[in-house]
């Protein structure tokens, strides 16, 4: 083992030497990975991949995840990758999970209709595999997040012999879980010795350019074999704008923008996504202009930034930011995702003849289309913009109204955010939030500078914010300057992914985690079925949940355990918090019990039009 470590710890040091030097298609693998500031592997061992783990618990710089499954795992790739964009190479980290081979142990339904599409009477098997992450892998391909998925396959041999293997359909067709992939990647691979640099290569130069997923099946007896390769860095230069193209571009926006009576800027998840945050924070400086943010571009500025006007999200938007917006005579909307959550049920109201858009791969000036991407034209619109400075009313200070009028005893959303929202403002910290009652409310909170916020508000996966979470708090440990996760998610999503609980204990992870239980699926309740049972979930003891995911053998290896606790009365709130907060050396687990029907009123009127639209109104 110790000729093993030295040689992946080689492999390493010579990335950019362009030394052709004899390794293993593992360690090359591993290599490229740690090139793009990944420095730990997600997963859960299965007999097809458990060469390659050898590899990855010898690799010095990478880590094994240690993952309770695969939906987790992919979950947890996810996340960190979010966080480590801004940590790996040319600032573009990715999220890597490795799994073996076909089976499943899990179903997520948001997965289904790709199983439907080729596997009609698929018999499901009890055990670890790739189906199980597919549902993750989809979220990463809808959000544009760059996660590469390793799968352990079957040798070689028996993939040529057409052998009848576990986990597979027992037909000798060895590519129909990589045709399913296909769906959900930008990219997939099959390696061979022959052609595994140059597929390695090319997948994960298009997982970090495209900004999303990619597939790399290695057969269990390519990992170890030997191969001669330039290790140079890889070729991630992107694409440059025409400069004809661009220049006219910019000089066409300059002419629009300095004439504007009333512009603004509303930042949204693709400055994110493609890592534009600084060039979008020069240009707000620069430019002077106030600055919004949709939901998915939370935390691109400070939204204590004395340009920052507030969160738009269409008609569920406070009606004096609302007002502010929709009145600008031109808008400069930088990364838009007019996805339905993202957009108050498509309900912005600003006018084509006031819109301009700036995207990746093109820009729009109210009905002309460039085909130029936003980096190079956010550049030069930064260096030839006049500054103009504005004078600015106090921000409207919105908070996170629930439904509940305020209670003397009771914990009500309207209090609950407004506590939470003044230890989130005092320094940066990486908020995962989950879908539903959790993102609506954290996402009017105020945040600083240097601050993450992720949530799944495309997809929408219900148990993606605790498992991603593991990914986020290991990222932020590793950043420059570390940024501590704080997770709010629901008691009925918690019970999905909470496996990774142990996991947080492996890692030593210091995590503030806050359940919000409200007896049930509250933001369902709101779509259909109130008074449903369907919608109440199985109560657990979730403050006690380090005890039962803990046990006296590890414990010596297990972060230090804050605060575990069961708050019911509004006076132990800020206690609470204030001391989770502070000790920041340990693990804290707060379940913050609500009324079932007391949530943010953004997402009751969210709900409210998602009822109407899944509403059966007869047959036409």
């Amino acid at each position: 083992m110790a000729d093993i470590a030295q040689a992946a710890k080689t492999a390493v040091q010579d990335i950019g030497k362009r030394i052709p030097r004899p390794q293993s298609v593992g360690n090359y693998l591993l290599s490229r990975l740690h090139e793009l500031g990944c420095n730990v592997v997600f997963g859960v061992p299965g007999d097809f991949n458990m060469e390659f783990l050898d590899q990855i618990e010898d690799f010095d710089g990478i880590s094994w995840g240690y993952n309770a499954n695969e939906l987790n795992a992919g979950y947890a790739a996810d996340g960190y990758a979010r966080v480590k964009g801004g940590g790996g190479k040319d600032g573009m980290g990715v999220g890597a999970v490795c799994t073996t081979f076909g089976i499943c142990t899990l179903f997520p339904n948001y997965s289904l209709f790709l199983v439907e599409q080729h596997l009609a009477n698929l018999t499901v098997y009890e055990g670890v595999g790739e189906l199980s992450c597919v549902n993750a892998i989809a979220g990463s391909e809808a959000e544009l997040v760059s996660v590469v998925h390793i799968v352990g396959t079957p040798s070689t041999v028996s993939q040529a012999d057409g052998a009848i293997l576990h986990h597979t359909l027992g037909n000798g067709d060895f590519n129909v879980f990589a045709r399913m992939y296909k769906e959900v990647t930008v990219a997939q691979a099959s390696i061979t010795p022959e052609n595994a640099a140059s597929e390695i290569d090319r997948v994960l130069r298009l997982c970090v350019l495209k900004r999303r997923p990619v597939y790399i099946a290695l057969p269990t007896d390519v990992a170890a074999k030997t191969i001669v390769a330039d290790m140079k860095p890889l070729d991630l230069r992107r694409d440059v704008n025409p400069k004809d193209a661009e220049d006219e571009a910019v000089k066409h926006l300059l002419a629009i923008l300095e004439k504007a009576e009333r512009p603004a800027i509303l930042v949204d998840g693709c400055c994110q996504r493609w890592h534009v945050e600084s060039q979008v924070r020069k240009f707000v400086e620069k430019s002077g202009f106030p600055v919004f943010s949709a939901p998915m571009g939370k935390s691109v500025v400070s939204e204590f930034h004395a340009q920052y006007r507030g969160a738009y999200v269409g008609e569920h938007t406070p009606k004096p930011i609302r007002d502010e917006l929709e009145s600008r005579d031109v808008l400069l909307m930088v990364g838009a995702i007019k996805s339905d959550f993202n957009t108050g049920g498509f309900t912005f109201h600003v006018k084509p003849e006031s819109l301009i858009e700036l995207h990746s791969s093109y820009c729009k000036i109210f009905h002309a289309t460039y085909n130029v991407g936003f980096e190079g034209v956010l550049r030069k619109l930064t260096e030839r913009i006049t500054h103009r400075p504005w004078a600015l009313p106090a921000a409207f200070e919105p908070g996170t109204p629930g439904v509940r009028e305020d209670s003397a005893t009771d914990i009500t959303q309207t209090f609950f955010w407004t506590e939470l929202g003044k230890h989130l403002a005092v320094e940066p910290y990486c908020v995962v939030a989950e879908t539903g009652t959790s993102s609506f409310g954290a996402s009017a909170l105020k945040m600083p500078r240097g601050s993450r916020f992720v949530s799944q508000v495309l997809w929408g996966s219900i148990g993606y914010a605790f498992a991603a979470s593991l990914g986020t708090a290991l990222a932020g440990r590793e950043l420059e300057s570390p940024l501590r996760t704080v997770l709010i998610t629901g008691e009925g999503s918690f019970q999905l992914t909470a496996q990774e609980m142990s996991t947080f204990l492996r890692h030593k992870l210091t995590p503030i985690i806050l359940i919000i239980n409200n007896d049930g699926y509250t933001i369902e309740r709101y779509i259909h079925g109130e008074t449903r049972e369907y919608n109440r979930t199985a109560m657990w003891k979730y403050a006690r949940s380090l005890d039962y995911y803990s046990v006296d053998q590890d414990k010596a290896t297990y972060p230090r355990f804050g605060l575990q606790q069961r708050i019911v009365k509004k006076q132990d709130v800020a206690g609470a918090l204030s001391r989770a907060f502070q000790e920041k050396d340990a693990i804290h687990v707060l379940e913050i019990v609500m009324d079932k029907m007391d949530a943010p009123q953004g997402m009751v009127k969210t709900a409210a039009k998602t009822r109407a639209e899944n509403k059966y109104n007869g047959d036409s």
